[in-house]
């Protein structure tokens, strides 16, 4: 077919626009300054577009590995990943996730990933304390939150991301256990796995034989279980005085085990059905099924003392699964069996068996619950006062599952409520600020009788720090520097 004069004479353009091309050695040194320079790249759409230069060095330089959430939508499943795909694969190994034994001077040593009863040169690690507490940790890190219209987005990073409100979580750990066990000789809160009398759990006592239990059921001997009956206040005392640094689940470490939970999983959803496999990204998906939250007359059992030991999930190392557990009545027939989670080694992944209190963190019920949080963990907190501390949510009036939560100052608190079980966050706020006023705790991830209401963004605050309960813990936790907040 042939071409008309005008398409001709757009044939000779082309042509002389490709011959007077040249290579990029053949350009001219570029001047000015690198923030007024773009570049060509190929987004997630697969189009070309045009990127500032100094932007897509720093983003090159600083991989950002997150998810993002469709705020018009109440599914609590990430609509997709945010940044680079190969940073969120690689994040859990960046992060250093798994079980170390760490001494009082928060030095840290890694066991080994597949057995925890080695360190990972093969030499034996013993897990009753004497070589350290048993910790699930993570290194140093930014975390950051923002929204850019109807996504919610939510990101790590080992770099502040410009322009953004970055925190700078400083490496640490949590137990691995995921709630706290007491040196009964030495009053100090620990992370081990031993049946000895002296990290006896519960309350520090045997239970009465007025509950259907074999004489030497850990249930009703309260050995190898975590300890529970003591104060928010109780706990962090006890956890100080292994030295500088350590604390009882202080709300920046709370706040680590939640947005990890939601950014490697992609789910807001504790309790979505365990998958195995990974995605079509080759990402991780799914939750953890009901973990242990459906324990049935738990107060005629063993008085709501702790029902699952501190043992269980040690054969998973820093592996991502499930492990089954019965607990049994005297004539060793099941009463409950659950599946517990264990999230790249840590148990229970943040929800379910006992509630966790929440240190550093209070809320103020009134006309309006404000949330403050402490400015640092290396200084006295006092939480009996907000004075000091940086108010960073209100919550809501009202107890509801959870639609909204807020990361401001890693407080993880509801702000709205309204939801489901199957939508959201798919967890419940229990509160009683509408009748009730004063200084509240959080209590974080539910217990092993909450239900559907039990996950990681779980928040019971209707008690003061004075409170004790024999459903409550707090797992021990450090930082290698103070985890400063605004």
């Amino acid at each position: 077919m042939a071409l008309n004069a005008n398409e001709e004479e757009k044939v000779r353009q082309l042509l002389t626009a490709f011959e007077g091309g040249k290579r990029i050695n053949e350009l001219d040194a570029a001047t000015g300054s690198m923030s007024d320079m773009q570049v060509a790249v190929v987004d997630e759409s697969g189009e070309t577009r045009r990127m500032n230069l100094q932007e897509a060095v720093q983003t090159a330089g600083n991989p950002i590995a997150g998810r993002w959430w469709d705020e018009t939508a109440a599914t609590p499943t990430a609509a997709g990943y945010y940044g680079s795909l190969q940073a969120l694969k690689e994040l859990p190994a960046k992060l250093g996730l798994g079980r170390y034994l760490v001494t009082d001077d928060r030095k840290r040593r890694k066991l080994d990933a597949a057995d925890s009863t080695r360190f990972d040169d093969g030499s034996p690690a013993k897990l009753d304390g004497t070589m350290g507490q048993c910790m699930w940790c993570w290194n140093a890190h930014y975390f950051t939150t923002w929204t850019e219209g109807n996504r919610r987005i939510q990101t790590v990073t080992f770099q502040p991301i410009k322009g953004k409100n970055s925190i700078y979580v400083p490496a640490g750990g949590i137990s691995w256990i995921d709630a706290g066990v007491m040196d009964r000789t030495e009053q100090k809160l620990c992370s081990v796995i031993s049946t000895d009398p002296r990290y006896r759990g519960g309350n520090g006592n045997a239970l009465g034989d007025n509950y259907p239990l074999a004489a030497d059921a850990p249930q009703k001997t309260m050995l190898g279980m975590p300890a529970t009956a003591l104060s928010t206040t109780a706990f962090g005392t006890n956890a100080r005085k292994r030295g500088e640094g350590w604390e009882a689940n202080w709300f920046v470490a709370r706040a680590v085990v939640e947005y990890l939970f939601e950014i490697i999983m992609g789910t807001r959803n504790s309790q979505a059905a365990f998958n195995a496999e990974l995605d079509a990204n080759g990402l991780r998906q799914g939750g953890f099924g009901a973990g242990a939250t459906n324990m049935p007359n738990w107060d005629t059992y063993n008085g709501y003392y702790p029902v699952i030991p501190t043992s269980v999930g040690l054969e998973m190392g820093d592996g991502v699964g499930l492990v089954d557990y019965s607990v049994t009545n005297a004539d060793g027939v099941a009463v409950y069996q659950c599946k517990v989670p264990v999230f790249f080694g840590l148990v229970n992944a943040g929800f379910g068996n006992l509630w966790r209190w929440v240190r550093g963190l209070i809320m103020n019920a009134g006309d309006i619950s404000e949330v403050y949080v402490a400015k640092s963990m290396y200084a006295d907190f006092n939480p009996n006062s907000v004075d000091g501390m940086l108010k960073v949510a209100e919550c809501p009036q009202r107890e509801g599952y959870i639609i909204k939560k807020s990361y401001e100052g890693l407080c993880c608190m509801p702000t709205s409520v309204g939801g489901s079980a199957a939508t959201y966050y798919c967890d419940y706020f229990w509160t009683n600020a509408a009748t009730s006023k004063g200084l509240r705790v959080r209590a974080a991830g539910g217990s092993v009788n909450r239900g559907t209401g039990a996950g990681a963004s779980s928040s019971y605050a209707l008690h003061a720090a004075s409170a004790t309960a024999a459903v409550c813990s707090s797992p021990l936790c450090f930082f290698e520097e103070d985890p400063q907040i605004g």
